[in-house]
């Protein structure tokens, strides 16, 4: 399937059929989340929302912090919900972050339903990784049709 160069992803449904539409229709973002994590013991990890928006008084600032409820997660890689696999769907949005802790084997899904200060949605417990022999999430694909591949 092609799609016309003046096509919109807001049209249509989140991100682009390809990079070159992406690149030919794509706006700057203007944040972007960022998986932190301590530098000393006993701290919480965070997503932090940065604003990389040139035109905005606190550019380059970190203006959110999520902490996440536990210890010793080691946040790792993590993706979207919905992204360019869904390019075609207009009922899907880009809105929840899949987060998985790479020590705590805890994934949690956060929403970003308010862009500059995202909430925690839900929790799944390392106790239903474990119920799969599986440990360690590592990274999230979407793959469309409301598909999400974690790679553990």
């Amino acid at each position: 399937m092609s799609l016309s160069s003046s096509s919109s992803c807001c049209k249509k449904g989140p991100g682009y059929a390809s990079p070159l539409e992406a690149m030919q229709n794509g706006q700057q973002e203007k944040l972007i989340y960022v998986a932190m994590i301590p530098c000393q013991e006993n701290q919480p990890d965070y997503l932090a929302t940065i604003d990389v928006d040139p035109n905005s008084p606190n550019y380059q600032q970190v203006i959110n912090r999520l902490y996440i409820p536990n210890l010793d997660n080691e946040l790792h890689h993590f993706g979207w919900n919905a992204c360019s696999s869904c390019h075609d769907d207009s009922n899907k949005q880009r809105r929840f972050i899949v987060l998985g802790g790479f020590k705590s084997s805890i994934i949690y899904i956060i929403d970003t339903a308010n862009e500059t200060k995202p909430s925690l949605y839900k929790t799944i417990d390392s106790s239903e990784l474990k119920k799969l022999d599986l440990s360690a999430p590592h990274t999230v694909h979407c793959l469309g049709k409301s598909k999400i591949k974690l790679s553990l």
